[in-house]
């Protein structure tokens, strides 16, 4: 469990912010390869939306 000071510790915020991201990119790379297998593309948008919410909190963090 993380101490008061780890949650709000920029450092930690930083570096879960950078792996969720690359989860997020992983993601949609394997979906944009399966594109015309299957139904998952309808998943694309909502996850490019994440995408650019996780972008801009990281980029607001580094401010």
């Amino acid at each position: 469990m993380a101490t008061t000071a780890q949650s709000f510790n920029p450092l930690f915020m930083r570096h879960d912010l950078m792996i969720e991201l690359g989860r997020v990119e992983m993601v949609l790379d394997v979906l944009r390869l399966q594109a015309d297998q299957d139904d998952q593309v309808r998943h694309i948008p909502e996850l490019e939306a994440r995408k650019q919410r996780l972008s801009d909190a990281l980029t607001r963090l580094q401010a």
